[in-house]
């Protein structure tokens, strides 16, 4: 059944990457301009189902998903550690030239987020847990919700396994609406694409993720908890807790849905989302600092940040949506370079003012223009001097 009450999960291309010797996932990347996001499967989940709950996204958005190892058209190997799939999810992105993402976590996924932006807080602009199931507790719920769903496969299969999650992830207005059709429609569509054996290798492999309140406190990314009010693993006191260990965190409740809020409600979901991204990049134009530089260059003043512009107008000449005011102080991920343009961009910047970047610059330095511009005149003024003066007498 390859489109249940209208959900496409269909797989339309065959696109692979290989991240380890013996594992290549699949991927699907969709959008065209944007920041990118980036959507990571629960063990319940497959790349193409995203499609469904993402073409409002798709259009400022630049979406990747892809399909855990173990699961739907990525490899399947029997023996694995929770820390492959954070591992995997690291060579995803560099093999696709993904200097910078927004991970949107859903269920069990949320760790493999959290895990990679705690350890990776420079590849991650923001992060997005929905209906997560790390929760500010030791877990132990958790975990015995995880055992109950492994000794259903093991013993009854996708089946007893499907009628063991429909109960605990719908929201009983949900399952109302959806009746007998929608449980015998949505459960033929899950046996056909999770084979048991290697569910249960990631199944059991998620008992292995560490709890603890700790562990939310190390987030230091701007985080949206975008919650599901039926969601039996959320409550508006935990969700506080939540709030309060994680420093830059946002909470959203949605009315009505459970723990699969992107199922119940796609369109408030998405708008969840965007609305995050908005926020995000309107609060880094506003505490962007006002450099001499970035003064200079909305007077038209200034040679340095003029010819920045120029540099990055010659690198995407292709591309006709950059702003023709304040492009110094737009932010660079807003822009959405690719690795090769950004590189590019850089390898320009070098040569234009005969400068050498140091390997320990703060990734902050290359926020926008502005700021590249503020470093240069700070660390290399004498040779901007130089550069700048020779431009003008030519």
């Amino acid at each position: 059944m390859n489109r249940p009450l209208g959900v496409d999960i269909r797989y339309t291309s065959e696109q692979t990457l290989k991240v380890s010797d013996d594992i290549e996932l699949y991927y699907e990347l969709h959008g065209d301009d944007g920041p990118h996001i980036t959507l990571v499967n629960n063990f319940f989940l497959i790349a193409p189902i995203w499609r469904n709950y993402t073409a409002e996204l798709v259009k400022k958005n630049r979406v990747l998903t892809y399909d855990l190892r173990n699961q739907g058209a990525s490899s399947l190997k029997a023996d694995l550690d929770w820390e492959d799939h954070v591992s995997d999810l690291l060579a995803l992105l560099d093999g696709l030239g993904i200097e910078k993402t927004y991970l949107v976590g859903t269920s069990t996924s949320a760790f493999i987020c959290r895990d990679f932006a705690i350890r990776h807080p420079e590849r991650v602009s923001g992060l997005i847990m929905v209906g997560p199931s790390c929760t500010p507790s030791d877990g132990l719920r958790r975990r015995a919700t995880e055992r109950a769903c492994i000794n259903s496969l093991a013993n009854g299969g996708t089946k007893a396994l499907w009628d063991h999650l429909y109960s605990i992830v719908f929201a009983e207005d949900t399952m109302r609406e959806m009746g007998a059709a929608g449980y015998l429609g949505l459960r033929e569509a899950f046996t056909a694409v999770h084979p048991p054996e290697p569910m249960l290798a990631n199944l059991n492999a998620a008992l292995q993720v560490a709890d603890g309140t700790e562990l939310l406190a190390r987030i230091k990314v701007p985080t949206l908890l975008l919650l599901g009010d039926q969601d039996p693993l959320w409550e508006e006191a935990n969700a506080a807790e939540a709030g309060r260990l994680i420093e830059d965190s946002s909470i959203v409740w949605l009315p009505g849905v459970g723990h699969l809020p992107y199922m119940e409600d796609g369109d408030s979901f998405q708008a969840a989302i965007q609305n995050f991204l908005n926020r995000l990049a309107e609060r880094d134009a506003e505490l962007r600092p006002q450099s001499r530089a970035t003064k200079e260059a909305e007077d038209g003043a200034d040679p340095v940040v003029d010819r920045l512009c120029e540099l990055l107008r010659v690198v995407v000449a292709d591309r006709t949506d950059l702003p023709t005011t304040g492009l110094a102080d737009t932010p660079l991920s807003a822009i959405g370079l690719e690795s090769w343009a950004f590189t590019q961009l850089l390898g320009h910047i070098e040569e234009t003012f005969g400068i050498e970047w140091d390997m320990d610059v703060p990734t902050e330095v290359f926020d926008s223009l502005a700021t590249i511009a503020h470093h240069l005149r700070k660390h290399h003024d004498s040779a901007l001097t130089a550069a700048v003066g020779n431009g003008e007498n030519q």
